[in-house]
């Protein structure tokens, strides 16, 4: 387990591993402004299963594993989030 930095987006908190990549739940939280994050995530896996190729894991103190990304990941599962946002919005 390496430690992770604190930044905030939207006066949200996303971590950062020490490495630079992202906390991929705290993102799409700070983006969306919902506490649906988690939710969001797991249907985004669902709908669009090649977002897992983007992602790793990384534990945190227990047995907590959360996906984390790099910057070339996240500009991919922007996109693919921001077009999820918009088919959920236009239902």
């Amino acid at each position: 387990m390496e430690p992770f930095v604190n930044f905030s987006l939207n006066d949200s908190p996303v971590r950062f591993t020490d490495g630079g990549k992202m906390f991929v739940i705290d993102a799409i939280s700070a983006l969306s402004e919902t506490d649906r994050a988690k939710i969001i995530w797991e249907n985004l896996k669902k709908e669009k299963p090649q977002i897992n190729g983007y992602i790793e894991y990384h534990r945190l103190s227990g047995n907590l594993s959360v996906p984390i990304t790099d910057s070339s990941g996240w500009k991919k599962i922007q996109v693919l989030l921001f077009d999820y946002l918009i088919d959920i919005a236009n239902q």
